[in-house]
């Protein structure tokens, strides 16, 4: 499982439990946005090539 897809699964869940916990509002927002970032950054990094060895 990479990364991406564990954030994309995490945000879901925190989606999941908004309603029937809604005493953990503020975390799972907190949480979800956090997720979200790293999805993101994990998708750019995800997209940039390998580097690039230099020969002598």
């Amino acid at each position: 499982m990479t990364m991406r897809l564990f954030c994309t699964l995490a945000v879901g869940l925190c989606a999941l439990l908004w309603y029937p916990a809604f005493h953990y509002q503020g975390v799972l927002q907190v949480l979800g946005v956090s997720f979200l970032g790293m999805a993101v950054i994990t998708t750019f990094l995800e997209r940039s090539g390998p580097p690039v060895s230099s020969r002598k």
